[in-house]
């Protein structure tokens, strides 16, 4: 039987593009388009590891991840969660001219808040982070290495 893996993203063509290159390697996928119907789909489908954008509306992706570690019956799902903040935020800044002040140190620092938050609370971090733009062969591989084939 295929391992299931289930793609949380809110950007459609991502989830199209990654539940296509898990197919392609034999695995079963399902998808949600933000974290409330992530969570639901975790609940009924029982996946063999969730692929998690981290900023999603209705659900973001740490606050789905936070309710996952809390749960009993999810704390050890293998969770690969997809950042494209830091190719972002790493271009904007590069856009501003006072090399002294960068625009979007708060939204980093509510992101090292998030993290040590969960660090603090006991809360196993996710497996592993992906930047976006998403690599579908490291993606995969990442997978692999989680669950195997």
């Amino acid at each position: 039987m295929a391992k299931k893996v289930l793609v949380v993203d809110d950007d459609e063509n991502t989830v199209k593009f990654l539940t296509t290159a898990l197919k392609e390697n034999g695995y079963e996928t399902l998808s949600a388009l933000n974290g409330k119907d992530g969570l639901e789909k975790i609940r009924s489908e029982h996946p063999d590891l969730v692929v998690l954008d981290v900023m999603m509306p209705k659900k973001t992706g740490f606050v789905l991840f936070k309710q996952l570690r809390r749960d009993d019956e999810f704390k050890d799902l293998p969770v690969i969660m997809l950042t494209g903040v830091a190719e972002v935020l790493e271009g904007l800044d590069t856009q501003t001219e006072d090399d002294d002040v960068k625009p979007f140190d708060a939204l980093r620092e509510a992101m090292r808040k998030s993290i040590r938050e969960m660090r603090d609370e006991g809360l196993i971090k996710p497996n592993m982070f992906i930047d976006k733009p998403i690599d579908p062969e490291l993606v995969v591989a990442r997978v692999k290495e989680l669950i195997g084939s």
